[in-house]
Parts: C-alpha cells; structure tokens; sequence
C-alpha cells in the first residue's frame, strides 16, 4: 500500500477514536467510558483500538499532545522575542483563546467530566513549562529553585482551577477578560516571591 494513503488512514483511525471518547466525556464522564464504548461511537473494531492504543488512558493523553505541541511554539516564541517574564510570555492568555476556541476539547480534556488523572496530567505539563520559566526569575529570591518550584505548582494550580470553572460555566466571559482576572489574582503573589515587578 501506498506509505502517504496508510497514514491517512491511520490518521483517520486516530482521530475517529479520539473524537468519539471526547464526545462520550462530555456525556457521561471519563471514568464512566469504557473501551468498548469507543468502539461502538467509532465504529471500528477492538483490534484496530489496540494497534494504536494500550487503553483508554493512552488514547486519552494522546490529546494534550496539541497542547503539549503549543506549549513549545510559545516558549520558542518568547525566548526568540527575548521576553523573559511570564507577563511577556503570555502563555495563560494563549490558553485561554485556545480554549476557547476549542471549547469541546478543552471541556473535555480539562473540565469537571474529565476525572483525576486526567486533571493530574494537565497539571504536571503545565507545571513543569511554568517551573522552566520561573527559574531565572528565582535565582535572586531567598529560596532560589524551591520558589520556582513552589511558584510554578501554585499558578498551574491555580489557571487549572479558573480555566475548569469558566470551561463548566460555558465561557462566561471573554479569554482576554478571564486572563486579566487571572493575572490580577496570581501576579501579586508571584511579585511578592520573586522580589520584582512583572507589570510592564
């Protein structure tokens, strides 16, 4: 067979499993989907899942895979531009639009329906692009590295617990105006830590 033809269809296969336990998440909740439940969503057969796939868990964090892959372009983006502060990087106002423009898939991925491990996973990814960021800021501060560590748990912490709750409230307002409220609730603290002003 054509290589280009298989990895479409190998594309194809990929992306009906995972929008179909997308789509189950948001109906019943993660813990609730069973492999089989994909299947009969997808319409494909349980030995084509296992090719793919371990289990539901891997063809799940398979999907912040994009989220993963933006994470690098707007780190490449800021250390290229020479921002060197989180309010230069602006990754939380990026999440956000993506979010929003990804209403479905973030709602699933990161929402109530989503389930423990999945929130973990979400909070380990972002926690350790935060940390990276933080560390030169800290190296000042009187607990260095452990205020980076602190500091970079704290705030994925915290944008997970906002982004969760305005995803579940059906985007009640904007992703710019949930960003500012959120720089407004998380900057002064991170400020008071690191000994500098991060406000341009």
């Amino acid at each position: 067979m054509n290589p280009k033809k298989e990895d479409r269809r190998v594309e194809r296969t990929r992306m009906l499993l995972h929008e179909a336990l997308m789509a189950l998440i948001l109906e019943k909740g993660y813990e609730s989907v069973t492999v089989q439940d994909i299947l009969d969503r997808a319409n494909l057969g349980r030995s084509t899942f296992y090719c793919h796939y371990r289990d539901k868990d891997d063809l799940f964090l398979k999907g912040f895979d994009h989220l993963h892959s933006m994470l690098e372009r707007q780190h490449a983006v800021a250390q290229e531009s020479g921002a060197d502060n989180p309010a230069g990087f602006n990754l939380s106002l990026e999440l956000f639009r993506h979010a929003q423009q990804n209403y479905r898939l973030y709602k699933a991925l990161v929402g109530r329906q989503s389930g423990q491990m999945l929130t973990s996973h979400a909070h380990t990814l972002l926690t350790a692009f935060v940390r990276t960021h933080l560390t030169d800021l800290c190296t000042g501060s009187k607990n260095g590295p452990a205020s980076a560590e602190l500091l970079a748990h704290w705030l994925a912490s915290s944008f997970l617990s906002l982004l969760t709750w305005w995803l579940d409230n059906n985007l009640p307002c904007s992703a710019e105006e949930i960003d500012t409220l959120f720089r407004k609730l998380s900057l002064p603290g991170v400020e008071s830590v690191i000994g500098q002003s991060l406000s341009h």
